[in-house]
């Protein structure tokens, strides 16, 4: 599996996943612990919430970990027991975009209200049998923080009174739209960054994959405005996947676990705070393990100029037909 964890290394690497506020941006990068959080601005679309509540006592059917393609079929996918955020009878999704074609994001490939998170983009897909999906091209900015998740998605469901120790996956079923996917090779990266990143770090700073942060977001975990969240960034091969329908499927113990107050983040049991309520979950554009240029040259001590170097974005052309949280007997 293609997936990303915090401190290990192996088949799934290292990395929290984002508890950004919606909309997330920052102007000063978070600590180390926390290397893919913006600070909270207002979003610039609304956020659906949920109102429907499924009985408590019942559980989504087990869904086989991974990514691996599909044939496309939202409503045939769809488990009714599972938290739906996206299906092609649910529309919960809201989201942000930044993207305005001038100043660091003048490099866009297209015009700046095609990058908005909308359900005007909710449409009929020839090749998912006519079911609608969600078009988006999601942009992650590699060079500097500030605003470094360009656009992104995030549903509110407190109403379908799921808790973090109810929860047993997150599954994604997508597209990979090659078309309006453009991903900075490592030349690419190289030819713009190498006299201020060395052949190690512009290796951390991607691996041309398609890279999500998923984030179940909650409550306060204790007094000081903390939260509780569980997240993981997943990876996406845009080369074997093109065009193709793909299962992104997240069991729970894949999941890292955290509190976090004022952008400090503390990894916690998956059970320390179970009987919290999950709020929401965040999708953000990402690089493979949330860096930026800006992280790691001020991550060893050296000196960042924002200006003194073009910002490559990385779009990744992505169709959501299904998003789904299970949820445990």
């Amino acid at each position: 599996m293609r997936f990303h964890r915090h401190m290990r290394i192996g088949a799934v690497a290292a990395v929290l996943a984002s508890t950004a506020a919606l909309a997330a941006c920052s102007a000063g990068d978070p600590p180390a612990l926390n290397p893919t959080a913006d600070a909270p601005v207002a979003s610039t679309s609304p956020v659906a919430t949920a109102t429907a509540t499924p009985q408590p006592s019942l559980a989504s059917a087990a869904v086989d970990p991974g990514v691996y393609a599909i044939a496309c079929d939202p409503a045939g996918h769809a488990r009714p027991d599972a938290v739906t955020v996206l299906s092609e009878t649910q529309y919960r999704i809201g989201g942000w975009n930044h993207l305005n074609g001038v100043g660091t994001f003048a490099s866009a490939r297209l015009a700046p209200t095609e990058y908005a998170i909308s359900a005007q983009a909710f449409v009929e897909q020839p090749d998912c049998d006519g079911q609608r999906a969600l078009e988006t091209v999601l942009v992650k900015k590699t060079y500097d923080w500030d605003r470094q998740h360009a656009n992104g998605m995030e549903a509110s469901f407190p109403a379908e009174s799921l808790t973090f120790g109810e929860v047993s996956d997150i599954v994604l079923e997508l597209r990979v739209d090659a078309a309006t996917t453009a991903i900075p090779s490592a030349s690419d990266l190289a030819a713009a960054y190498g006299d201020v990143l060395d052949e190690k770090q512009l290796g951390e700073l991607d691996a041309q994959q398609i890279n999500l942060e998923l984030t179940l977001y909650g409550d306060g975990a204790g007094a000081g405005a903390q939260t509780m969240n569980a997240g993981i960034i997943v990876a996406v091969d845009p080369a074997e996947f093109a065009d193709g329908w793909v299962r992104v499927a997240v069991p729970r113990e894949d999941l890292t676990f955290y509190t976090e107050t004022d952008y400090v983040r503390t990894e916690v049991a998956p059970d320390a705070h179970a009987t919290l309520l999950v709020e929401g979950l965040r999708i953000n554009p990402e690089t493979a393990t949330g860096a930026t240029v800006r992280r790691l040259v001020t991550g060893v001590g050296g000196e960042f100029d924002p200006a003194a170097k073009p910002e490559l974005l990385k779009e990744m052309g992505l169709t959501f037909a299904l998003i789904q949280v299970g949820r445990s007997a």
